[in-house]
C-alpha cells in the first residue's frame, strides 16, 4: 500500500525544495491515469541497521540524533498522487540530502548532481525490477511510479552511493510549486552569480541584485546552457545562492500559518512519508538556524566526463564518504 500523506510542511521544506527544484519542458499528460505493476515487495532490501560503518580501517557509529532526509525536485507538473507508468513520472533533477542535527538544531545539506553515475534499480516495460545498472542517478525516480516507489528507488540509490547510509525519510515536490512558494514571502533578493544567465532573463546580469518574483524564480533556478558541457554542475552555484537568500528572508516569518497557506495552494504537487510531528520540528529548526549559509551546503567533488551526447559525473567516493562520516557518524 502506498503512503498517501498530506502534511503541513514548514520552513525548511519550502527552503530546501526550492533550492533543488529543476524544471524540464517535456510533460507526459497522457499518462496521468495509468498504473504500473511494480510493488515494493520486489525492491531489494539493501539496508542494514544503519548504525555501524567501517571506513579506512576505523569503526564508526551512526549518530542517532542526526536524521538523513532525502529531498527531491521532480521535473513534472502532474498530480503527484496519480500512479504513473515507468518512465512517465519524471526524473529527480534536484536531489538533496539533508543532515538534520536534532541536538544542536543545525542543518547541513549535500547537493547530489543529477548527472552522478551510480547503480540504480531498473524495471522492464511491465514495471518489474530486473536488476541494477550504472546510470545517471536522476533516472532512478523515472523507473518507479511517480510517487512512493520512485522515491524508494531514489532512497536506495542514494544509500548505495554513500556506503549504505540509512535514509530516514523523503519528500518530493514537482515544479508547479516554485512561483507560489517564492512569492509567498514577497520574493527573494539574489545576486546573479555568473555570466550567461541573462539568456534566461535580461535582468540576470552577473553581479546584479535582482528581486525574484513571479516567473523569475523559476527562470533563476531552472536556467542552464545546454549547449555547454556540464551545465547542470554549473547550475548548483545558483541553487546555493538562492538557498541562502531564501532562508535569510524566511527567518523573518514565524509560525505555521504561512506554510499552511502555501500547502493549500500547491496541493497536490508534493509527496512525502514524513509524519506531522517530525515535519513541525524540522520546520522550527529551519526558522531558527541563524548560522545557516552556503558553507553548510556541500557539493561532492569528482570528475566530469562527456560520453556521446550525455554529461556524466563520477563522484570522488573517498571525499564524499569523509563528509558523510563528518555529518552522520562518530568514531567508536
Amino acid at each position: 500500500m502506498r503512503t498517501h500523506i498530506k502534511k503541513k510542511i514548514v520552513g525548511l521544506f519550502v527552503l530546501l525544495i526550492l533550492a533543488i527544484l529543476i524544471i524540464a519542458i517535456n510533460i507526459w499528460q497522457n499518462n496521468k491515469d495509468k498504473a504500473i505493476a511494480t510493488t515494493l515487495m520486489h525492491k531489494a532490501d539493501i539496508y542494514d541497521t544503519g548504525n555501524h560503518l567501517n571506513w579506512k580501517g576505523k569503526n564508526y557509529r551512526r549518530k542517532s540524533y542526526v536524521k538523513a532526509i532525502l529531498a527531491l525536485g521532480i521535473d513534472s507538473n502532474v498530480d503527484m498522487y496519480y500512479i504513473q507508468d515507468a518512465g512517465s513520472g519524471g526524473q529527480a533533477d534536484g536531489i538533496g540530502l539533508i543532515a538534520w542535527d536534532t541536538n544542536s538544531n543545525k542543518l547541513n545539506m549535500i547537493i547530489i548532481p543529477r548527472d552522478t553515475m551510480t547503480d540504480i534499480p531498473v524495471t522492464d516495460v511491465n514495471g518489474d525490477i530486473i536488476g541494477k545498472t550504472l546510470q545517471h542517478i536522476t533516472m532512478a525516480y523515472a523507473f518507479g511510479d511517480g510517487n512512493e516507489i520512485s522515491s524508494e528507488f531514489m532512497k536506495e540509490s542514494v544509500s548505495d552511493l554513500f556506503g549504505g547510509l540509512y535514509i530516514d525519510q523523503y519528500f518530493a515536490m514537482n515544479t508547479v510549486a516554485i512561483e507560489t512558494i517564492n512569492d509567498a514571502i514577497g520574493g527573494v533578493d539574489v545576486v546573479i552569480p555568473y555570466e550567461g544567465m541573462e539568456a534566461a532573463d535580461p535582468s540576470f546580469i552577473k553581479g546584479a541584485k535582482v528581486n525574484l518574483k513571479g516567473d523569475l524564480a523559476e527562470k533563476f533556478l531552472r536556467y542552464r546552457d545546454t549547449n555547454k558541457n556540464f551545465s547542470a554542475m554549473k547550475r548548483t552555484e545558483a541553487h546555493k545562492v538562492y538557498l541562502e537568500a531564501y532562508q535569510n528572508k524566511l527567518k523573518k516569518f514565524k509560525g505555521d500559518s504561512l506554510i499552511e497557506n502555501i500547502l493549500r495552494d500547491i496541493d497536490p504537487y508534493f509527496y512525502t512519508d514524513m509524519q506531522k510531528d517530525m515535519i513541525l520540528k524540522l520546520g522550527a529548526c529551519a526558522m531558527t538556524d541563524d548560522d545557516f549559509n552556503e558553507d553548510r551546503i556541500y557539493v561532492p567533488e569528482g570528475e566530469n566526463k562527456k560520453t556521446g551526447i550525455y554529461d556524466e559525473f563520477y563522484m570522488d567516493h573517498d571525499k564524499a564518504m569523509d563528509k558523510i562520516i563528518e555529518l552522520f557518524y562518530t568514531e567508536e
